[in-house]
């Protein structure tokens, strides 16, 4: 009788990039396993989302994508971003921030609160 031979799992172990960023695209140089759709930017836009992508840590890549033109002086080419899958919902929250201020908001660290003592003269004056 033969024994199964023991495949390893490609998913375990050390993340790599399962997935490759085609010679005609722009990746910020993260790796991803997988990757996940998120929105046709112009060509203006490209470098400001993958420099924000990359300051938060998430994996992204564009790729030019043909466009219907509908009216004249659209794009014929548009650029689809694609973002790792697990850090999707970060990236979402990202980029309508990005679009919507013109940039990324910067969080607002809590200050540390230190509980300050009342100041009591160490000696006491008499009148």
């Amino acid at each position: 009788m033969t024994t199964a031979r023991e495949v390893p799992d490609p998913w375990s172990g050390v993340r790599s990039t399962g997935h490759w960023v085609p010679s005609r695209g722009l990746s910020n140089g993260l790796d991803a396993r997988a990757w996940g759709i998120l929105a046709d930017l112009d060509e203006s836009q490209v470098y400001r989302v993958l420099f924000a992508l990359t300051d938060a840590g998430i994996a992204g890549y564009v790729l030019p994508v043909r466009a219907t033109v509908l009216e004249p002086g659209d794009p014929e080419v548009r650029w689809r971003l694609r973002v790792d899958i697990p850090r999707y919902r970060a990236a979402e929250d990202l980029l309508m921030e990005l679009l919507r201020y013109g940039r990324p908001r910067r969080r607002v660290e809590p200050v540390r609160s230190r509980r300050r003592r009342r100041r009591v003269a160490l000696v006491r004056k008499s009148t």
